[in-house]
């Protein structure tokens, strides 16, 4: 008897389940994409009060967690990306003028402009890319011939090697504002910062006398030994002196405690003479918010 020689399989099944493999190799590759993306427009810059900064920072992360890919590629483009010498357009919140410590920080990746118009095309290719594979590719590809699956399996090659040089490329920039970061938070443990932010006294050494440290101790004097509104100088030196002894009028470029007041321009000052020997005798007391902020 004769042996019965079994039939040749099919190929579409086989050359379907590859495509799907491929398809999905792209995919994966994407979400990997997109997830970074999101971590880096979420963390590219904020700004705000100190005491809100984290609260920020989580509204940001869920913020760019909503995202579709061309609104992050877009967000991106427009804060990370930056061609020299371009001034900032970059929308900021408003910062308060009072008494609160205000941060603000953004990382950037400057390009010369040849290379930002090249890397804006190329991002833009690859969101059409994402497009055309989530919601076209069936109708571009008949994946139940033989033809369309080898097609679609020579497409599906092409477009993960697209799509793996942007994760590289992605992964890169990543990287660099990661070095950023440390270098910030290798900053942050240096006394400069630690003046810049519980003393008002920046690097430059400018002071912002609203949020210094030696205002804010001049104040809580009031608190303690103010009179009828009004608070004796010389009584708040000595407070001062004992509660605080590192902050000094010469810390923040003063010549005397008078030289602070009159410098900062958050105080109201009086001079009164005693009576019995003629001494005269200094009083200060806040000057009201609204005031102080005109005279900054």
């Amino acid at each position: 008897m004769d042996e019965i020689t079994p039939l040749p399989s099919e190929p579409v099944p086989d050359l379907q389940r590859t495509v799907q493999r491929k398809l999905g190799r792209c995919m994966l590759q994407l979400q990997q994409y997109e997830r970074l993306l999101k971590a880096m427009v979420a963390h590219s810059e904020l700004s705000g009060p100190a005491e809100r900064l984290q609260e920020l920072r989580d509204e940001k992360v869920a913020c760019a967690h909503k995202k579709t890919l061309g609104t992050l590629v877009g967000m991106l483009t427009e804060s990370y990306l930056k061609l020299p010498d371009l001034p900032d357009t970059q929308d900021q919140p408003e910062a308060d003028n009072g008494d609160r410590m205000w941060f603000s920080f953004r990382y950037q990746m400057e390009l010369p402009e040849e290379r930002y118009v090249e890397t804006k095309a190329a991002l833009k290719e690859l969101v059409d890319l994402r497009n055309e594979l989530v919601h076209h590719f069936l109708q571009r590809f008949d994946l139940w011939a033989v033809d369309g699956c080898v097609a679609a399996e020579t497409y599906l090659d092409e477009s993960y090697e697209t799509i793996h040089g942007h994760y590289l490329t992605l992964r890169d920039w990543a990287k660099s504002m990661d070095e950023a970061r440390q270098l910030m938070v290798s900053f942050m443990q240096t006394k400069e910062y630690e003046d810049a932010v519980l003393n008002g006294i920046w690097v430059d050494g400018t002071v912002h006398w609203p949020s210094s440290g030696i205002t804010a101790c001049l104040r809580e004097a009031e608190t303690k030994l103010a009179q009828a509104g009004w608070t004796p100088l010389f009584e708040a030196i000595h407070w001062i002196a004992k509660t605080y002894p590192e902050q000094t009028p010469k810390r923040y470029g003063c010549g005397s405690w008078r030289h602070v007041i009159h410098e900062s321009q958050q105080f109201e000052i009086r001079k009164q003479s005693q009576a019995d020997n003629g001494a005269t005798v200094v009083w200060y007391r806040s000057r009201p918010r609204e005031t102080s902020k005109e005279q900054e």
